[in-house]
Parts: C-alpha cells; structure tokens; sequence
C-alpha cells in the first residue's frame, strides 16, 4: 500500500501564507501605510502616490509664498523710510521757503537734503537673498504656485527714478546759490531778482518732492495689497494641504490597533503551524523507522 507526504505539504503550505500574512502587517505597521507598494493594491496605491506628489507640490507652493512674502516685507520695510525721508525733505523744502531763513539755514538745509536723498538710495538697494530689489533691477518677479504662476512687480525707487538727481546723480533738490547770494546783495533789486530766482527754485523742489511722494506712496500700497494677496494665498494652500492630507490619511493610513491585533493572531497561528509541523515530522519519522 503507497503512502501520502500531503499532509506535510499542506501544513508547511499553511505555515508559508502564514509568514506571508505576517510580513505584510508587518510592512503596514513599519510604514503606516495600508498600501506601501503596488503588491497591496496597485490602483489605490497609484492613487494614494498621486495625493501625495499634489501634497508635496501644495507645501512647496506654501514655502514659495513665504518666500515672497518675506521678499515683499523686506522691500516694504525700506519703501517705508523711503516715504519718510520723502516727507521730510518736503518739511525741509516748506521751511526753506520762508524768508526768516539765512543762506546758511538754507545752506544747511541742503546739505540734510542731500543726506536724505542718499538715504533713498541706499533703501533702493536693500538685498533678499543677493538680489537688489528696489533699483529697478528687478522690475518682476515669479511666484510658482501649485495653480499657476503669479508676477509680483517691484518698482524702481532710486533717486534717480523718483526725480531727485539728474544722470550725473547731481541732487535737483537747489535751496540756495551763494555766488547769486553775494552778486544780489549789491542792489535791492538784485535781492529781489534773487529771491524771485530762489522762489521758483523752491517751487520747482517742491514738485519734484510731491511727484516722488505719491510715486513712494504708490509703490508702498502696491506692497501693501501684494502683501495681503499673498497671506490669503498662503492660507488657501495651507487649506489645501491640509484637505489633500486628510483624504489621504482617511484612505491609506494604517489602522495601528487593528493592524496589531491581526499580527498578534498571526503570530499565534504560526505558532500552531509549526507545531502542527514538527509533530507531523516526528510521526513519519516513527513510521519510516517501523518499516525499516
């Protein structure tokens, strides 16, 4: 009479899915995911690695956003003193313009003009990241978002640009003239020459110093509304992300509690197997050895 070896090929067959079903919870345990290769369901992990590439693109366009938000709140900062300079040497020009002024008042005047109008440039120059931002060199830049790309204008504040020095970086901001000075004190008319001549100087100072307040106070608002534009812009990704997180979570996340009571069985059931296993094993080797 023949005798069958199926009973240890199905106790070790039971023992391999048994090992099988282990690894597998115990992947999903490792990596928290349900699905972490395409072996554990090739379309929901197709889909789960499509949430997560548009995740990583979301954040990215997170750190964009505060990029040139900082950017922006750097350029803003100096815009500001940039207004407030202007401001001042507008006081200055409407004290220069009253006559209880000497030359020396008004030449002193000038000279904290010309401070100031430096100043301005110097603010034209503040850097992010080595790049000047304010001297027209960078008239736009890009935003990359995850729904397109965005151009954020930067104006060129210089001393030049606002009108307050000529090519030569002469300052056009004239409070005075000493040699018309001492030429018109001779006479009384040509005092009054003079003052005609300083009046319509001061005049002229006084436009271009308007022109290049509201060009400052424009560029400030501009800013100002980039600024907001942004800090909604980052909100909405940050909406984003965090929903595409979610959805991504509810499906693919690994449920621990379940996860490792299963493991637990398994371990039990291997456990039995291999009993089950040995002790077929000890049998045929008692039968093998009554036949001998």
């Amino acid at each position: 009479m023949a005798m069958t070896m199926g009973g240890v090929n199905s106790s070790l067959s039971t023992l391999n899915k048994i090992q099988s079903s282990m690894q597998k919870t115990t992947q999903q345990l490792a990596t928290g995911s349900k699905y972490p290769s395409a072996q554990y369901g090739s379309s929901a992990y197709a889909i789960l690695q499509r949430m997560n590439s548009n995740i990583g693109a979301i954040n990215q366009s997170v750190q964009n956003t505060q990029n040139m938000s900082s950017m922006i709140k750097t350029a803003a900062g100096a815009t500001s003193n940039t207004v407030d300079a202007l401001k001042t040497i507008k006081e200055t020009l409407l004290n220069a313009a009253n006559d209880t002024n000497t030359s020396t008042d008004r030449s002193a005047m000038q000279e904290s003009i010309n401070q100031l109008v430096q100043q301005i440039d110097d603010n034209s120059r503040v850097q992010y990241n080595g790049m000047n931002l304010l001297d027209g060199s960078k008239s736009e830049m890009v935003v990359a978002g995850i729904d397109g790309y965005e151009n954020v204008g930067l104006g060129d504040m210089s001393s030049k640009a606002l009108g307050l020095t000529d090519d030569e970086g002469n300052v056009t901001l004239d409070l005075s003239n000493q040699d018309s000075i001492q030429s018109a004190l001779a006479t009384v008319d040509d005092a009054l020459k003079f003052v005609e001549g300083v009046d319509g100087n001061l005049q002229a100072s006084l436009e271009s110093g308007d022109t290049a307040l509201d060009d400052a106070l424009d560029q400030a608002t501009t800013q100002g509304a980039m600024l907001q534009r942004l800090e909604y812009q980052e909100a909405n990704y940050t909406t984003m992300s965090e929903n595409e997180q979610a959805a991504a979570s509810t499906m693919g996340d690994t449920d621990m509690a379940k996860a490792i009571t299963e493991l637990k069985s398994q371990q039990t059931q291997e456990q039995l197997a291999m009993f089950a296993t040995k002790m077929f094993n000890q049998n045929r080797a008692n039968i093998l050895s009554l036949l001998q």
